[in-house]
């Protein structure tokens, strides 16, 4: 028996979309709310744990994405159309290790200042475990400016709060030192690879 959603879908679609604390919360509540589809997609696909863990991750990111830019268009329940993106995830799961092309050939795409969201950057997951991995060695305050930011949508108030910084214009600059970090580890192991 599934539990009651604690939140309505309009709250969870208005959450997603404002940023900041409410961003991170409602991620993190998804996350687990759709945890019970696991092993059903895991069993029907005959996938590893670790396979429908990744498809899982994935499709949660995709989800997200759907529902801040406007793709969800409200014609089923939020939790059916994660289970559709979930499967069809599996599914593409399920073939590439089918098949042997895991080949890892995608280079990292290039990304300039002005964008704001890390997102598009993150749903890759091969990218992203290389972008995680290099976040991580730049150190604590680096990795958070940038994942609040790029991530979960903070304001540049909240990022200097957040990071115990003097006001706005320091978290800019710090975003702006870790941003031009990041592009120059990601560049030099892609030509160390």
């Amino acid at each position: 028996m599934q539990q009651e959603s604690k939140y309505s879908e309009e709250e969870l679609i208005s959450k997603l979309r404002s940023g900041g604390r409410a961003f991170e919360d409602i991620s993190i509540y998804m996350f687990n709310e759709f945890k019970g589809f696991l092993p059903k997609i895991k069993e029907k696909l005959h996938l590893t744990q670790q396979q429908s863990q990744d498809a899982y991750a994935d499709a949660l990111v995709k989800l997200i994405r759907h529902l801040k830019d406007g793709r969800f268009r409200g014609d089923s329940k939020v939790s059916s159309y994660f289970y559709t993106i979930f499967y069809n995830t599996a599914v593409d799961v399920s073939r590439k290790n089918a098949s042997n092309k895991n080949m890892q050939t995608q280079e990292l795409m290039e990304h300039d200042a002005k964008e704001r969201d890390l997102l598009n950057l993150i749903t890759k997951k091969d990218e992203a475990a290389e972008v995680i991995k290099v976040m991580a060695s730049m150190g604590d305050v680096c990795q958070r400016i940038l994942m609040d930011w790029g991530y979960y949508g903070y304001s540049m108030t909240e990022i200097a709060t957040r990071s115990d910084l003097s006001n706005a214009e320091s978290a800019r600059s710090m975003k702006y030192k870790c941003l031009k970090k990041l592009r120059a580890l990601l560049k030099s192991k892609m030509y160390n690879a």
